[in-house]
């Protein structure tokens, strides 16, 4: 197990700093850069459990790979989650402020009604735990699934494995 930890540290200190970067440089009022935050992390997620099951590939079957995944996404969701929160509700606490107000910005720009800039506003609303749970549970699905396709293909062939032997 000491290879899924070492990586899922990994894995939450850098999407960790992310965010805080994110926030740092103000980015997290612009429109765009919050989905390019949720696809880096998704990214470096897949390659992070990639390169673990690679690792541990020569000792375990398929249901280890998975374990591996699943202790890999919850390691790095615990530091995901807790450096979510941190940022945003003690370091940043004007986070979602900051993130609705921007929202409501461009809404007026746009031109919309009333109820359209209050259903933006409403839409880009967030807390620090929901948000922090968001990415958790999401860094765990990543794992576990990025883990199960992976480990199909790099895992030790143990017992004759019908699917992979039969030539039919």
């Amino acid at each position: 197990m000491e290879i899924p930890i070492r990586y899922g540290i990994v894995l939450g200190v850098i999407v960790g700093a992310m965010g805080f970067a994110l926030a740092i440089l103000g980015l997290h009022t612009s429109e765009t850069a919050p989905m390019g935050f949720v696809i880096a992390a998704i990214v470096i997620n897949v390659v992070v459990v990639v390169l673990a099951m690679q690792r541990t590939a020569p000792h375990s079957n398929w249901s280890r790979q998975v374990l591996n995944g699943l202790v890999l996404g919850v390691v790095g969701a615990a530091i995901i989650f807790l450096s979510s929160w941190v940022m945003t509700a003690v370091v940043f606490p004007d986070y979602y402020a900051e993130f609705a107000e921007a929202a409501r910005q461009r809404a007026v720009a746009a031109g919309l009604s009333a109820a359209e800039i209050e259903e933006a506003v409403a839409m880009a609303s967030g807390t620090p735990v929901g948000t922090a749970f968001s990415g958790a549970l999401g860094t765990v699905i990543t794992s576990v699934v990025v883990a199960a396709i992976t480990g199909y293909f790099k895992r030790t062939r143990q017992g004759g494995d019908a699917l992979l032997t039969s030539t039919v």
